[in-house]
């Protein structure tokens, strides 16, 4: 599906990924896991096309297509879709606007501003609301629902439960399991440890911009100390 090889990315002279190597399945979570400057959302810029860094080696590919070099609005048009850190939520534009701001082809089985509501009812109660009006947990769920807004096959989810109530970072697991049941797949950039084991299928570890660790997320899950050299957690 998406194949990451050898990346090496640049912020002006600053070099930031040194040969990144990844991959993300269908039906599959990946977790990106790494302590913060380590190059994560540095690779999902990457992927996206976003206009920095700059990738200067290596290839992205989806689904066998190499998408490296494209803009974003290009990548976006093959279905991948980007929930950013932060959210970059428009302060002027309400929930509603947020999610038919983007118009895709649809068909039967697509996302709906509707099917967005029934997946986060809150949302649904501030369908007027505009984005600076909206608490943390509200504009992380219209940063998800904005993405699905695409019709996305893959989604790429930088830091998703930041600032999130616990209550809300298991709702926002369910959700990302229930897409992954439909097909989705899903590379997950969280700082989360445990929340990132609870949905992921493989995970791999991104230290100075370097693919240092990967494994089953099973496997990490049953021994969480094999990390605790690459991420400080205990």
């Amino acid at each position: 599906m998406l194949e990451i090889r050898d990346l090496h990315s640049f912020y002006g002279d600053a070099h930031v990924l040194h040969g990144a190597s990844l991959d993300v399945r269908p039906r599959e979570v990946v977790a990106l896991l790494g302590r913060n400057g380590m190059g994560k959302t540095s690779l999902i810029r990457s992927v996206m096309g976003l206009s920095t860094p700059q990738v200067r080696g290596g290839s992205v590919a989806w689904k066998g297509e190499a998408i490296t070099g494209l803009r974003a609005h290009e990548v976006a048009e093959r279905k991948i879709a980007l929930v950013p850190q932060g959210r970059r939520l428009f302060p002027s534009l309400t929930v509603t606007e947020h999610l038919t701001m983007l118009k895709p082809a649809r068909n039967a089985a697509s996302w709906t501003v509707e099917r967005v509501f029934s997946l986060f009812p809150r949302l649904a109660e501030r369908r007027n609301n505009r984005g600076n009006q909206l608490s943390g947990g509200e504009r992380g769920m219209l940063a998800v629902g904005r993405a699905l807004m695409l019709d996305p096959e893959l989604i790429l989810m930088d830091e998703p439960s930041e600032g999130l109530a616990p209550v809300m970072v298991q709702h926002l697991e369910g959700v990302i399991a229930g897409l992954k049941a439909e097909g989705l797949g899903i590379l997950l950039v969280e700082q989360n440890l445990y929340s990132a084991l609870a949905v992921a299928d493989r995970v791999y570890v991104l230290e100075t911009g370097r693919v240092v660790f990967e494994a089953d997320a099973a496997a990490v899950a049953a021994d969480p100390d094999r990390l605790t050299r690459y991420l400080g957690v205990h």
